[in-house]
């Protein structure tokens, strides 16, 4: 009989344990020293969570960590306008909705991405936008002064009224595949022509 009861006691453990709901493992956060400028343009330092759950929550909101001490707390587009963490910064801009968009390369041209969750082929997939800016546009120009998308399909024809002052290396460029490091190295050979030193 004490055999049986332990028997039935031992079976009930283990079909209980073996039927709880099993959650899914959730990585500690991973944070590194930051910033994030606020709604009133001050700079706030202290650490940025560099592991959100989906890779792309990144260019929508971020958890911060002030210097100063506390928990992690989330900050939206409502509370900063910039960000930045490991040498990889952010801006806000706003695309139909407000997002983060990182600078891939900056000088005279910007080039910035946003990455987000789509499909490709039918399958889910993290896709990626591009935009371009000419900080010193002037004239008939002027309109390339604003950030623009950029077509990942057709991009050098959208490139070709920001790199026109150095042809060779808008000729250059793969005119059929859009190659992200190719378009940041050639953006950032471009600006090293228009570095501004001190007299």
């Amino acid at each position: 009989m004490i055999r049986q009861l332990c028997a039935t006691v031992l079976t009930l453990a283990s079909l209980s344990a073996v039927c709880q709901p099993k959650k899914a493992p959730k990585m500690a956060p991973m944070t590194s020293p930051g910033y994030y400028v606020n709604s009133k343009g001050d700079t706030v330092r202290g650490e940025v969570q560099t592991n959100p759950e989906d890779p792309v929550d990144i260019y929508k909101s971020f958890n911060f960590k002030p210097s100063k001490g506390g928990k992690l707390m989330p900050i939206n587009s409502k509370k900063a306008k910039a960000f930045g963490y490991d040498d990889r910064h952010y801006i806000l801009f706003n695309d139909g909705e407000d997002i983060y968009i990182e600078r891939l390369a900056t000088g005279r041209l910007n080039f910035f991405e946003y990455k987000y969750n789509g499909k490709i082929d039918g399958y889910p997939a993290v896709e990626a936008s591009y935009y371009i800016q000419d900080t010193r546009a002037e004239g008939p120009d002027l309109p390339l002064k604003e950030i623009k998308k950029i077509s990942n399909k057709f991009y050098k024809r959208d490139l070709k009224p920001y790199l026109k002052d150095q042809p060779m290396i808008w000729n250059d460029l793969d005119k059929f595949t859009f190659d992200r490091n190719a378009v940041t190295n050639a953006i950032n050979e471009f600006n090293k022509y228009y570095i501004v030193t001190a007299n």
